[in-house]
């Protein structure tokens, strides 16, 4: 398990209250709660470090940390009481989530909150020091809808393909232009179509119907594509950051992406203008294989383009890997792990994109 830091700085800052309230018509700042919302399942690893660093962010007499567990069977629960013990003037609440699904967690945790503005968290995931208190600051900016920091990815464990896992999906050959993955030399904010741990008001997640619960994947992008079209903002701030541990194995990333490739496609069936071009590269690509695979049995001339795709495919993938070697030190060995995750990444996503466009929806699970 992750070591616990013991000391942790209070982040001293606040915003000038009185200007703020006058821009977007609150009263007094100084009554409004913050809750924070954790799904979690099986998190041990994780679970006791995040809430070390969500301790001290925010004023303990209007603050509570709500951890939606459900029904893991490893250790989380017992950590999540431990931190109890060692910090009793933390309200910190466990809820029972049967249904065992992100979505859910999240509807029944902001139900019970108590505060006017949630924080979206996750287990898997770990705040910097200051993270809620500046997204609480950001999100009293007028017409600010939903707050987020970007994801630093770090490794699930210490190995090489656990490493080029983490530079891969936050690489732009790897993940696309998910701004709140590619954050290197950038600073400053900027209004972006999604971020992964946000923060709102509870009464704009009533006014939206909350989390959509037949999307088990890619609730977040669908809860914010609706924020922007009401008019609202999603703003990305780099004030802070959350790392964010990646998976370990390829058989974890591959299992990872079929279902983001799965869900994406069938929220798009629900809200075709969310559409990014970053949702279509892979699935071209997985097209562009099996159409010319298939052509080339009748036309051998498509499989000399389908030699000359896969190729340029390779010669990217390796390209990429050694410039991010470099800085690893892994060398080729890294280089050719990169390859291989790129296309794990790809493949994954690609082909249960193009499943989740035509296969039935299951609804919920």
């Amino acid at each position: 398990m992750i070591s616990q830091e013991k000391d942790l700085a209070h982040v001293a800052s606040t915003p000038d209250r009185a200007r703020d309230a006058v821009q977007i018509g609150v009263a007094n700042y100084d009554d409004e709660c913050v809750s924070v919302v954790i799904p979690c399942y099986n998190e041990e690893r994780f679970i006791g470090k995040a809430l070390e660093n969500l301790a001290n962010q925010y004023e303990k007499n209007r603050y509570e940390i709500i951890v939606v567990d459900g029904l893991s069977e490893d250790r989380t629960r017992e950590v999540v009481q431990e931190f109890k013990r060692a910090q009793p003037e933390i309200v910190v609440r466990i809820l029972d989530n049967p249904a065992r699904n992100i979505p859910a967690a999240l509807n029944l945790g902001i139900r019970s909150a108590r505060g006017e503005i949630i924080a979206r968290m996750d287990a898997h995931a770990v705040p910097s020091l200051g993270y809620v208190r500046r997204c609480v600051e950001v999100l009293r900016q007028n017409a600010t809808g939903v707050v987020g920091m970007p994801c630093q990815v770090r490794p699930g464990a210490d190995t090489l393909t656990a490493r080029a896992v983490a530079m891969a999906v936050s690489h732009p050959f790897g993940i696309g232009d998910a701004k709140y993955r590619l954050q290197e030399g950038k600073t400053g904010q900027e209004a972006v179509d999604t971020v992964a741990f946000s923060c709102f008001r509870k009464q704009l997640w009533k006014e939206l119907g909350g989390f959509n619960e037949e999307l088990l994947t890619n609730e977040d992008y669908d809860f914010n594509y609706r924020v922007r079209q009401r008019g609202g903002r999603v703003l990305l701030d780099r004030a802070e950051h959350c790392d964010y541990f990646a998976r370990a194995t390829l058989g974890g990333l591959a299992g990872q992406y079929f279902r983001y490739g799965q869900w994406k496609a069938r929220m798009l069936r629900l809200r075709p203008r969310s559409i990014r071009l970053r949702h279509l590269v892979a699935p071209l690509f997985v097209t562009s294989i099996i159409v010319l695979l298939a052509t080339g049995l009748f036309w051998r001339f498509a499989w000399a383009f389908l030699a000359f795709e896969i190729i340029i495919y390779f010669l990217l993938s390796i390209g990429f890997g050694l410039r991010v070697a470099r800085k690893d030190g892994g060398g080729l060995p890294m280089a050719l792990s990169m390859l291989l995750v790129f296309f794990t990444i790809h493949w994954s996503w690609g082909s249960s994109f193009l499943a989740g466009l035509v296969l039935p929806s299951r609804g919920r699970k």
